[in-house]
């Protein structure tokens, strides 16, 4: 499925409609911390004792991705050299263009004191957010590591870089003023489409082995987060269509 194809891009023409785009995009930002950290989990656990882990090259993958996510460099023209984590830097972004940022800084709150569960179904979540985050949990709930990491490769690096480019290209082409979120978008397409989409296959492929109801398993996830991402720039675009409170 190409992204580059989807309409959603070509719905946002106004500044109103990108804060639209991100107050319910953000969420999908959080959602792939919240994979990426499961996978890591299971990968490279950091607990004691600590014990070798079963797949090093996999492990160090996990590692390092995460370190981008959650320390990567603003630059000098965006009011850096700053450190920050690549969520903190969206919500920057959403500031930058007076996007509204209470409802995800409000499910943090309620997650960062122990209530995940009930941060994922907060009533203030947009509808499309919370039926993209509940696959995601229900997943780390499985625990089933193929499984977690079929759903990060195919429903997240081998797509974003399709999604960004997208994107990037709609707020270039109406020259809206938001110099934070191209950044981002740019820093995820650089990141994602040269080496960790197909780092993140390779990973796959290493975890399936030779078991074939692995094999089934990853191709069963690989359909439900492709159409999960699909349905949710569907109900994304349909708001921008007919905008309501969310």
């Amino acid at each position: 499925m190409n992204f580059q194809r989807h309409p959603l891009p070509q719905a946002i023409d106004s500044i109103a409609h990108l804060r639209l785009f991100v107050e319910h995009h953000v969420f999908a930002v959080w959602d792939f911390m919240l994979l990426l950290k499961a996978l890591q989990q299971h990968l490279a656990p950091s607990g004691a004792p600590w014990a070798p882990p079963p797949h090093p090259r996999i492990a160090g993958l996990i590692n390092s991705l995460v370190a981008e996510e959650e320390c990567d460099c603003l630059p000098d023209h965006l009011g850096g050299p700053l450190h920050l984590s690549h969520f903190a830097i969206y919500r920057r972004a959403m500031e930058e263009i007076d996007a509204d940022t209470s409802v995800i800084d409000a499910v943090l709150v309620q997650a960062m004191a122990g209530d995940l569960h009930g941060s994922v179904c907060h009533p203030s979540i947009p509808d499309a957010a919370r039926r993209f985050l509940r696959t995601t949990q229900d997943l780390i709930r499985a625990g089933e590591v193929d499984a977690l990491a079929a759903a990060f490769t195919y429903g997240r690096e081998l797509i974003v870089p399709d999604l960004f480019r997208s994107l990037l290209a709609r707020l270039r082409l109406i020259n809206l003023p938001c110099p934070t979120l191209c950044w981002y978008l740019e820093r995820h397409i650089e990141l994602d489409g040269d080496i960790h989409g197909p780092l993140a296959e390779q990973m796959v492929e290493a975890l399936i082995g030779c078991d074939p109801m692995a094999r089934d398993r990853v191709e069963r996830v690989r359909s439900r987060v492709i159409d999960d991402r699909h349905c949710f720039w569907d109900a994304v675009q349909a708001q921008l269509a007919n905008p309501v409170a969310v």
